[in-house]
């Protein structure tokens, strides 16, 4: 459990400064915002799922870590990110 914990935190941590480097990058009009918006609805995704395992560990007071609910809701809003994206590019 703690090898899949730490890959999801890196994944997290990485996709995160990728989503902070390709923001600055749109302010600057160097890349479109589209691509900026996938990577944050992936690092919704991302984070959701290391929200919820998380919470399946207990720490050694036999206290929850995290919260499930705050997990499923991020992965929610990171999927509803993407497939808003993904019907802009459709669209266009």
């Amino acid at each position: 459990m703690k090898s899949k914990q730490k890959i999801l935190s890196i994944i997290v941590i990485t996709v995160c400064v990728i989503t902070i480097c390709l923001a600055v990058l749109s302010f600057f009009n160097y890349i479109n915002i589209d691509i900026m918006m996938m990577f944050l609805g992936l690092t919704q995704l991302f984070s959701g799922l290391n929200q919820i395992s998380l919470a399946q560990q207990v720490n050694s007071k036999g206290i929850n870590r995290g919260n499930k609910i705050l997990g499923i809701f991020s992965i929610i809003l990171g999927i509803v990110i993407i497939i808003a994206v993904a019907i802009r590019f459709i669209v266009r």
